[in-house]
């Protein structure tokens, strides 16, 4: 299969398109087409992701407390001019940044993600198949899922909204009057759907390569993204407490 079949092949027919692959592993084209999309995805939403930080920093003296005691009077006046500034009228370099930032960290994740998954995979499978390349080449195939189509449909939210706290393609989105800033909406926010639909095609990815059947997989592979969702939460509402 080459690249173009193998990223309609991740929409439509997972199983076909991620056996070939597990005979034949390939990562470098999936993990470019991931960088670049979320690269283009961090650099889009820059302007409203600065606009949020510096509402988010109005509205959290906590914050405002620590950083004057950690950068001092003068510092601090120089960091908060500069959020404002950037949420004003957002810099082409900011907004390269950004997108840099964003792109980096989403790739560098999947790495480590894979890492896990295939010692995570063999010991709850009992599996003694699967290699590295072989979850490196699954990982970024399945993020197409996400890493595309889902970043497209966020960056619509997100130009509508003009917010990029205030939208979500999660369970949050059934729950409208909820505060961003909440735990049950982080906590709905992070059972996100492309999420779910990235770890359910995965499931296909696993069976081939750890050779165990489809039901066996999916448990891994949903018991691994349950995992990965608890860290995200933490991680969220650590962040949440230290503005509020």
């Amino acid at each position: 299969m080459n690249l173009g079949q193998r990223f309609i092949g991740v929409f439509t027919a997972p199983k076909e398109t991620f056996t070939a692959l597990t005979e034949k592993p390939a990562w470098l084209e999936a993990m470019i087409i991931v960088l670049v999309a979320s690269l283009i995805f961090g650099f889009l939403i820059a302007p409203f992701s600065a606009k949020d930080t510096a509402e988010l920093m109005d509205n959290s003296p906590k914050m405002k407390q620590m950083l004057r005691e950690r950068m001092g009077e003068e510092g601090y006046t120089k960091y908060i001019e500069n959020i404002n500034k950037e949420a004003q009228a957002t810099s082409t370099s900011y907004k390269v940044r950004s997108g840099l930032t964003v792109g980096l960290m989403a790739v560098l994740a999947l790495f480590l993600q894979s890492i896990l998954l295939l010692v995570f995979g063999r010991l709850v499978s009992g599996s003694v198949y699967g290699n590295y390349p072989q979850l490196l080449g699954a990982m970024f195939h399945a993020s197409f899922i996400n890493a595309v189509l889902g970043n497209i449909l966020r960056f619509i939210l997100i130009t509508a909204k003009q917010s990029v706290f205030k939208i979500s393609t999660g369970l949050a989105v059934f729950f409208p009057r909820l505060e961003y800033s909440s735990t049950p909406y982080i906590i709905l926010n992070s059972i996100d759907f492309f999420q779910l639909w990235m770890f359910g095609v995965l499931g296909y990815a696993l069976s081939a390569i750890f050779k165990v059947e489809l039901k066996k997989s999916l448990i891994v592979s949903y018991f691994f993204w349950a995992l990965k969702t608890l860290v995200n939460v933490g991680l969220g509402l650590w962040g949440l407490s230290r503005y509020q």
